[in-house]
């Protein structure tokens, strides 16, 4: 991502004090956080981690975490760093629409760059390409004006057990159950009372479903994502499911030891296969389990997890293989 910024960097006259960079991308050179600092350039993410990133550059009062809103982008010229999910990424450009009638956009090619063009056409009256290098694209984007915009009216829904389930924009498996989660969800042993960590939550169907069986389990929900943790909380509240829910990259920002950690983690970073969250979660997760607590984790079948599960942990079994998948139990014995 460190490219897009290149890119940007190439168009100077667009990095000004009401400039608004709008998105996700963590991996900053030192020549960006330059100019995002001498030129005050509002910082607008809903990723933990590129928040996180900024933090200690630049004045924290230039960096907004959280849904972007159309308060934030009135009179701002807004560059959005393309998601690499189209609908989210239209999402924006709408929510974009209620203030600005141009914006800028920026991508590598391999993610959705070339094409931003295309993507845009609904929701414009004119595209333009200003840009290539780098493998990255910069679009001017002409907006046709949108006159109301509400993040809960992007949202989908779906059912598990009895109940809905709203995920927001961006959100992982966007209005579906993901078939990982599913096989967890359908063979993961119900825990009757304990603390127990949903670790990357999504919309929080696994925490809320299992507090919704054992309603006296202590439940904390926690993702990256700000949409996720929107998702988790509006689902919390409508299902009458009280939580604690809170942004962590990992375990990073967890206190206190658990009974159970469960968890259907990433392993994609773009196109790329990334094990690190996975990695780390092993190396880390004994220092937040009680002495016999329980590590759930659903992976593709081709993933060797269970082998790096055997360097943490005494025990480690695989529960279930099913549909591509396997559910894995890694724990202490007391």
């Amino acid at each position: 991502m460190s490219a897009v910024y290149d890119l940007l960097l190439r168009h100077i006259d667009l990095l000004t004090p009401k400039t608004t960079v709008l998105g996700s991308a963590k991996d900053l050179s030192g020549e960006w956080l330059s100019v995002v600092k001498k030129n005050e350039l509002q910082i607008n993410t809903w990723d933990w981690l590129t928040a996180q990133a900024y933090q200690g550059h630049i004045d924290n009062k230039l960096i907004t975490f959280g849904l972007p809103t159309t308060d934030q982008l009135q009179d701002r010229t807004v560059i959005l760093l393309w998601p690499k999910a189209k609908p989210f990424a239209q999402a924006l450009i709408q929510l974009i629409a209620t203030t600005a009638k141009r914006c800028y956009v920026v991508a590598a090619n391999d993610a959705g760059g070339k094409s931003i063009g295309s993507a845009c056409k609904e929701f414009s009256s004119s595209t333009t390409k200003l840009d290539s290098a780098r493998h990255c694209s910069l679009w001017s984007i002409d907006l046709t004006p949108v006159t109301k915009f509400n993040w809960l009216a992007m949202g989908r829904s779906f059912k598990w057990d009895t109940a809905d389930y709203l995920t927001l924009p961006g959100v992982f498996s966007h209005g579906s159950l993901d078939s990982g989660t599913s096989v967890l969800l359908e063979h993961l042993p119900a825990p009757a009372h304990g603390r127990l960590l949903d670790l990357g939550c999504g919309s929080g169907v696994i925490g809320l479903s299992l507090k919704k069986r054992s309603p006296s389990l202590e439940v904390v929900l926690t993702d990256v994502d700000a949409f996720a943790l929107r998702s988790a909380q509006l689902n919390s509240m409508r299902l009458a499911l009280p939580v604690e829910i809170l942004h962590s990259d990992g375990l990073t920002a967890i206190d206190g030891r658990f009974d159970f950690i469960i968890t259907n983690p990433p392993f994609h970073q773009g196109k790329n296969t990334d094990y690190q969250f996975a990695q780390n979660l092993f190396k880390q997760a004994k220092q937040h389990l009680v002495k016999d607590g329980q590590l759930w984790l659903i992976a593709n079948r081709h993933l060797g997890y269970e082998e790096w599960a055997q360097e943490a942990f005494d025990h480690v079994e695989v529960m279930v293989q099913e549909k591509g998948f396997k559910l894995i139990c890694a724990q202490e014995p007391r």
